[in-house]
């Protein structure tokens, strides 16, 4: 067995024709994909199995395996790249030099974004929580300065449950984007957004100092999301064009 997944070039072209290019924000190459849409082309029996999902459900192997297959067609199309990103045996992607991507996933749809401009990169998508879920989690997910935000400004914006969607997506989002420098979970409570354009869909996070300081992350985090009618999309990334 290789070290690395190899795809053979018609799936990988079979994923790209089916996906759909979404934008984010500039500088980003990003990609939707509706996975009821993969089921015909039986991608896991056509490929190996990685370690990470050598005992998971047809399901999530089929999920899993097409976020890898897209990244790969949108590393070849926009960057002219063919190297593996899927180790056989390191749950992470590895990522070509110069080069940062993320991939995620909700229900029946995946996303991936990828960049050679990013100081740091993370998205993440997710289908409405209902009401129910908002008000009982809603104190794992939101700090006091965003509930006092949901009162003072977002209320205008979004019912509840969507915004308590808002929060926990950009913090997924949050996360992944500083996970290579922590290399550690780090609790929902211990990011804050400190400033929101609801006009613009856009916001700037931060971490406790203490956090911060621990792992030696940035003192500021930018980031935004899209709405669709039945999910929301949401983004830290930050161009070193910008920087």
């Amino acid at each position: 067995m290789s070290n690395y997944l190899y795809i053979p070039e018609q799936i990988s072209k079979s994923i790209y024709e089916i996906s759909s290019p979404i934008f984010l924000t500039s500088e980003l190459f990003c990609y939707g994909l509706d996975l009821s849409q993969t089921t015909h082309l039986h991608i896991d029996q056509q490929l190996e199995h990685p370690l990470k999902i050598a005992q998971a459900r047809v399901e999530r192997k089929n999920e899993y395996l097409c976020g890898r297959v897209l990244v790969q067609a949108v590393l070849n199309h926009h960057f002219g790249l063919d190297q593996s990103i899927t180790s056989m045996h390191e749950p992470l992607p590895i990522w070509p030099t110069h080069v940062l991507g993320s991939i995620s996933h909700s229900q029946n749809k995946l996303i991936v974004a990828l960049s050679s401009h990013a100081v740091y990169l993370g998205i993440d998508i997710e289908h409405w929580v209902t009401s129910e879920f908002a008000q009982e989690s809603a104190h794992l997910i939101l700090t006091p300065s965003e509930f006092d935000l949901w009162k003072s400004k977002a209320v205008d914006f979004f019912d509840f449950a969507h915004y308590v969607s808002l929060i926990f997506s950009v913090k997924e989002s949050l996360y992944k984007a500083v996970y290579p420098a922590a290399k550690q979970y780090i609790d929902f409570l211990e990011a804050s957004i400190v400033d929101i354009n609801f006009k613009n869909q856009t916001l700037t996070l931060n971490f406790l100092s203490e956090i911060q300081q621990r792992y030696q992350l940035l003192e500021q985090y930018e980031g935004g999301w899209t709405i669709e009618q039945n999910h929301i999309m949401t983004w830290v990334f930050q161009s070193r064009n910008f920087a």
